[in-house]
């Protein structure tokens, strides 16, 4: 059985999702017959490379919401990743466009290495 994930390495809900796949599958009585395939999908391919912003304003001015709530949400979603094991800071990040560590996800796939690079770029 193949599960294919399609996510982007900068996406919080991605990462949350990644630890309770693996939880469910640790549950699984068949894990051994399962292979997680990890798709490369860019939250916004339109963002030109190398270039970098602040993704607390950037997400506020998308949504048209003032940034003290957009800080909220956020705090709320660092409460559910710390439910998952995992420890985010939100309010500091800083996004731009992804596709270099999708094509270094797919590199690290060809050489055996693709869950350890996903791994290392969601935790980044």
């Amino acid at each position: 059985m193949q599960i294919e994930v399609w996510s982007d390495v900068v996406c919080p809900w991605c990462y949350i999702g990644k630890r309770r796949l693996e939880t469910a599958l640790e549950r699984f009585p068949h894990r051994d017959e399962v292979e997680v395939v990890w798709r490369s999908f860019q939250l916004d391919p339109s963002v030109p490379e190398g270039e970098t912003f602040p993704t607390l304003t950037t997400l506020a001015a998308k949504y048209g919401r003032p940034v003290e709530e957009m800080r909220a949400m956020q705090a709320r979603v660092e409460e559910m990743a710390a439910g998952e094991g995992l420890d985010y800071h939100l309010a500091d990040g800083v996004s731009g466009n992804t596709l270099p560590a999708h094509q270094l996800l797919h590199l690290a796939a060809e050489h055996g290495k693709g869950p350890e690079m996903k791994e290392r770029l969601l935790h980044a």
